[in-house]
């Protein structure tokens, strides 16, 4: 696991001029604070690190200030613009205090879980799409190295419906095989899919077909999104549906490849294949469902990063202390 590096007698520096002004102890014993009550949630509810999707306007840092602001214990960026597929280098100056700003919040590498463009289709029959899908991956895994990052969620890809599925899943496989020589370390996390149109990964045993062709699968995982998962026909919403979808998970792909899960209700109904996210217990799978994923002891110690769309009143910071508050003490 990657931890965050030293920053040196820079860090030691800035931090002594702080200790010298009041106002600068006081924003500090503020951090402190904020980071011993995200310890305590966390611990009161057996070690679970829930948080949200945060923005990078203003830099990248930007996001760890909004996470801690928001109450989160792990949190989900994008490392770029969304609209082009080639941008800037990621400032070195930028990275550094990103990673500096975890490391005084409090934040651990694998609590944090960049997501992927949504134009790479690293499934692709358009040999265009592809090379240039492939190519984003490589860049964005390199991002998730300069900032100190070992995870990186991404959608599988499509078939576009020209291809079969499996010629898709080898397609996907070879990116990410190709991604993985050109980058150090950084775990590539696939994200279970709804079943909508012709995307791979909705079913657990595609995952599995990926991963298996993938020559490295120290540097494979999974995201499991709840609102992708019911809308392609896993049951969280009954009674013991929670528990039901992650042995079936375990069974066809296997617990340890689970890297992290997205917390999402679903505006669509058991089975629909839409990708349509509802808030938490405002959508069909329900709230009962949440409080057994809070309560769930196979997923202590990694990211639950919340993307719903939130409304007046309950937003992000609303919904994670709903979540903390379902824990079972």
């Amino acid at each position: 696991m990657l931890k965050w590096k030293s920053m040196g007698p820079r860090k030691r520096e800035a931090r002594k001029r702080k200790n010298e002004d009041s106002l600068g102890e006081k924003e500090e014993d503020t951090d402190e604070k904020g980071a011993e009550e995200r310890r305590d949630r966390r611990k009161n509810c057996g070690n679970k690190y829930i948080g949200a999707h945060v923005g990078i306007q203003g830099g990248i840092w930007k996001a760890v200030e909004s996470c801690t602001e928001m109450g989160g214990s792990s949190f989900a960026l994008f490392l770029g613009s969304q609209r082009s597929w080639k941008r800037p280098a990621l400032d070195q100056t930028a990275a550094e205090r990103f990673r500096e700003q975890c490391s005084l919040q409090g934040f651990d590498p694998a609590h944090i879980l960049p997501h992927g463009s949504y134009l790479m289709n690293c499934g692709s029959p358009k040999e265009d799409v592809f090379e240039k899908s492939q190519a984003l991956l490589v860049d964005e895994l390199s991002r998730c190295s300069l900032l100190g990052l070992n995870l990186y969620n991404f959608h599988p890809g499509s078939s576009l419906g020209t291809i079969t599925t499996e010629q898709c899943v080898e397609k996907i496989a070879g990116a990410i095989n190709h991604a993985h020589q050109q980058t150090p370390a950084v775990v590539t996390v696939l994200e279970n899919m709804s079943g909508q149109g012709s995307t791979v990964g909705g079913k657990f045993v595609e995952l599995k077909s990926i991963i298996d062709k993938v020559r490295d699968q120290t540097r494979v995982g999974v995201c499991l999104d709840t609102c992708h998962a019911f809308a392609a026909g896993y049951n969280l919403a009954v009674e013991g549906g929670v528990k039901a979808m992650f042995d079936e998970f375990d069974q066809e792909v296997g617990l340890h490849y689970l890297k992290a899960v997205h917390l999402n209700d679903s505006k669509g109904k058991l089975g629909c294949n839409l990708d349509r996210h509802e808030d938490i217990g405002k959508g069909h799978i329900g709230i009962s469902a949440f409080r057994d994923i809070v309560n769930e002891p196979r997923l202590d110690n990694i990211p639950l990063i919340l993307e719903t769309p939130g409304r007046p009143g309950f937003e992000y910071a609303e919904q994670i202390e709903l979540l903390y508050s379902l824990c079972k003490k």
